[in-house]
């Protein structure tokens, strides 16, 4: 599944049930791919003004950058996470 940010500020992108955090500037995309079985579908999501949610009812899925240039950002303690990874561009 395609997760673009087509706003104008970050995107935080949740996986879940897995609990890891994703940062999308303006025009980034991601893809999360689901893995295993499912029954109906492979993602619920949720979305709010400034966050996507997606749970992979397989229980296993990954993020990955649809053109492969590098890995998406990865933050495991919030909005510091987003300027240190900004700092390193």
């Amino acid at each position: 599944m395609l997760v673009q940010n087509d706003g104008e500020g970050l995107l935080e992108l949740w996986l879940e049930p897995f609990g890891q955090d994703y940062w999308l500037l303006p025009g980034e995309a991601v893809m999360v791919t689901s893995y295993g079985h499912w029954d109906d579908h492979p993602f619920e999501t949720i979305h709010e003004s400034d966050r996507i949610t997606v749970w992979a009812t397989s229980w296993f899925a990954t993020v990955s950058d649809p053109q492969r240039r590098r890995g998406p950002r990865r933050s495991t303690s919030g909005r510091r996470g987003v300027r240190a990874h900004r700092l390193r561009r």
